[in-house]
């Protein structure tokens, strides 16, 4: 190794250094220095046009990185934020990156702005996009940061115990140090202490400056996540026109996280609480034919998490609903890793997958196993193994086991695949109740015995400029995924992609991409289902903004027995962070979809929107307000299938990164549904909280068909306390 590529750290008294977000020479004498001299974007691997200093030094129980970011105050943007908040990527950030283990499975990334707010995130070995972040990764530091006359300082103390790395006392891993700024013009500049190969699109890959730290202790954690809660429910009575509250409920609970070893880990939780604090935002289903998937909060579950992704939907933890007792065990060496989950369900949701839609019905008390196992081969190549079953109360079963793949076939060519094979009994029950069938069998549960399998396969190329895809899809009328999210079955997908970008750093247009993608369905009758064309065309422009237009045919399409030709959609995407005071997100749908709830199904005119606003008033208050509007008009008579707006508004004050109170308010006109939920929150690290607040929701009273004046109908009112002990 160069010189400058290699820091063999030197290590200060832990004491002598002062997370107060201003670096002192002499608190930080020991530290090796790091110049992030590069711009990575959008220049390429240009000099920076700003200073960035690193600074990097060890104690035996803690990792101390620091930040100098030089720049004119005036233009740095940032805002007090509670940990996590995706808001803070419109805010000026430094982050460090590490590869503990030097094998690119994947990267720890904590990051902050320049008040000392924290995100941590796992960057994940990904083929698109979507897939390469985790961002439900949460760990234990200290950060905090200052604006000064000429920058700002941020400051880290890193706590071995909280980072996942080999078990030894001498340890080499990989870093980077990363900064984002906005200039005058307020482009996005990214900046780096090492180059960027585009041509390569593993950026976990790219992660190559290698960190020295000798004698450090290896520490067993214990931790203990006590919690109580309380609740206070009423709901609406004709008889009084008021709203009655049952008895007050209080419940408590306990998490157990022990370190069996420093690479494996025990989670225990006796009668968890697995409740979020945050409502999910509504969305629009009126038209969907098929079951919709909400992102999972619940701390418990996401540990670990990036282990247990697929494409497929093998595994969808808010499957496990209502969990009695819940353990799990995470386990990672040099070249192994091991997840595996049980869980005690009360209330099992039973979801069955099908050609033109899914059914959902909700089950009692189940158990759950989850086993997943993975192997790290030489050149960043992974391939793993995964099994999860559950088994309901009063008999019926689902099985899954299956094998997956994903190898680097060259810099710019990957190659994924994902094997499934299920084995079931359905329960004998009435949760759900349907005439349909799928091959010989019947949807309704009456105890009959089936299988299936699925077959997911994926080839990439991806360059500078050019990026390729070929996907393959191959889902049986059998397959179920008990412990997942599988809504469509009884298809064979191909699809295919071609896309072209130019990153040109010119003052009005940063970057510019053009693409399609076609899909082709047929289902196991060698039936055609679908034939898709997308047209796509993107650019980054002044102002921070990017706009994408995308022109959606679908060519064919059947839905059940009737085929439906020529059905084009104009799909417009502008995203906005132009000022700190002011961003934007707002889509535009104009087209032709199909009424799928309709008795008599036909196409229609479609007009979707959602536009949502972000206020940042000054560095504590935040308001974002948005709205999400549907229609579907009839052809021939211009009469409406279904018209309606989802309104919400999200008002947030941050006292300090750990103390807030929100208040989100939410009008649903396809409900003809108010909902109020305030909140007050104490969360000063990932896993102790303190909140109190409530949920109001109100109904529009319906008379004669016509609806009129709001009353409330449910009225709630929650207390919290869980701390974390470390032991």
């Amino acid at each position: 190794l160069k010189a400058q590529d290699s820091y063999d750290l030197i290590k200060s008294d832990p004491n002598s250094i002062i997370i107060d977000g201003k670096i002192n020479n002499e608190e930080w004498k020991n530290a090796k220095l790091v110049d992030l001299n590069l711009e990575i974007e959008p220049g390429y691997n240009t000099k920076s046009k700003l200073k960035t200093t690193g600074y990097i030094t060890y104690s035996d129980n803690y990792l101390f990185i620091a930040f100098y970011a030089y720049g004119n105050p005036k233009n740095i943007r940032s805002a007090i934020r509670q940990r996590d908040d995706y808001g803070m990527w419109n805010d000026d950030v430094v982050l460090i990156r590490f590869d503990t283990y030097r094998d690119a499975r994947n990267n720890i990334l904590l990051a902050s702005n320049p008040f000392g707010s924290q995100y941590d995130v796992k960057g994940l070995d990904g083929l698109t996009d979507e897939d390469r972040y985790d961002g439900s990764f949460n760990i234990n530091y200290e950060s905090a940061g200052t604006i000064l006359e000429d920058g700002y300082n941020v400051e880290m103390k890193i706590p071995f115990s909280s980072l996942p790395f080999p078990n030894e006392t001498n340890q080499k891993w990989n870093f980077n140090m990363f900064r984002k700024y906005f200039d005058e013009n307020s482009n996005e500049i990214q900046l780096s202490n090492e180059s960027r190969d585009r041509d390569n699109p593993c950026e976990v890959c790219q992660v190559t400056k290698l960190l020295i730290l000798n004698n450090i202790n290896i520490e067993k954690k214990i931790e203990l996540l006590p919690y109580i809660s309380g609740n206070l429910v009423g709901d609406y009575e004709n008889n009084t026109n008021r709203i009655k509250y049952s008895k007050p409920s209080v419940n408590a609970g306990i998490g157990l996280n022990l370190d069996i070893t420093k690479n494996t880990s025990l989670e225990v939780t006796i009668n968890p609480d697995f409740s979020q604090v945050e409502a999910d935002v509504t969305q629009i289903d009126i038209n969907s034919a098929y079951a919709l998937l909400y992102p999972e909060k619940r701390p418990f579950f996401n540990r670990g998490s990036d282990l247990v992704k697929f494409s497929d939907g093998a595994f969808y933890s808010r499957s496990i609903n209502n969990p009695i007792f819940s353990s799990k065990l995470l386990s990672q060496g040099k070249n192994t890793r091991v997840f595996f989950l049980s869980a005690l369900d009360k209330n099992s949701p039973y979801q069955i997958a099908g050609d033109d839609r899914s059914y959902l019905g909700q089950g009692n008390k189940s158990l759950v196993n989850v086993f997943r196992y993975q192997r790290i081969l030489k050149n960043n190549n992974k391939i793993g193994l995964f099994s999860s079953s559950r088994y309901y109360k009063d008999g019926g079963y689902g099985n899954l086991f299956g094998i997956d793949g994903l190898f680097q076939l060259s810099k710019i060519w990957k190659l994924s695949f994902e094997l499934f094979k299920n084995f079931n009994e359905e329960p004998i029950n009435n949760w759900i109740e349907s005439d349909d069938k799928f091959n010989d069998k019947t949807v309704n549960l009456d105890g009959e015995k089936f299988n299936g399998d699925a077959v997911y396969f994926k080839l990439l190329r991806n360059t500078e400029h050019w990026i390729s895809m070929i996907e393959y899809k191959n889902l049986s009328p059998g397959y179920r995924t008990d412990v997942g999210f599988v809504v469509k079955n009884d298809r064979r997908w191909l699809t295919l992609v071609q896309g072209y970008k130019n990153i040109i750093n010119k003052k009005n247009i940063q970057s510019y991409g053009l693409g399609f993608k076609g899909d082709f369905l047929y289902n196991f009758n060698n039936e055609l289902k679908v034939i898709s064309l997308d047209i796509i065309s993107e650019a980054k422009t002044i102002g921070n903004t990017d706009i994408s237009y995308t022109y959606d045919l679908d060519i064919f399409k059947n839905y059940e027995g009737k085929d439906y030709k020529m059905m084009p959609k104009n799909d417009i995407d502008i995203r906005s962070r132009a000022t700190e005071i002011f961003s934007f997100f707002s889509k535009l749908s104009l087209g032709k979809d199909i009424a799928y709830n309709e008795e008599n199904p036909k196409i229609g005119k479609e007009l979707t929107f959602y536009t949502m606003l972000s206020f940042q008033i000054n560095d504590n208050f935040n308001v974002t307000p948005s709205i999400r509007y549907s229609r579907l008009k009839e052809i021939e008579t211009n009469k409406n299938y279904f018209k309606g707006y989802i309104a919400r508004i999200s008002g947030k004050y941050q006292f300090t990164k750990s103390i807030s109170f929100r208040v989100i308010s939410e009008y649903n006109e396809f409900q003809k549904k108010l909902l109020i939920q305030p909140l007050f929150k104490w969360n000063p690290n990932p896993f102790t909280i303190f909140y109190i607040g409530g949920n109001q929701n109100a109904l529009r009273e319906e008379i004669n068909n016509e609806f009129g004046s709001l009353y409330m109908d449910n009225s709630q009112f929650f207390i919290k306390f869980q701390y974390q002990i470390t032991i």
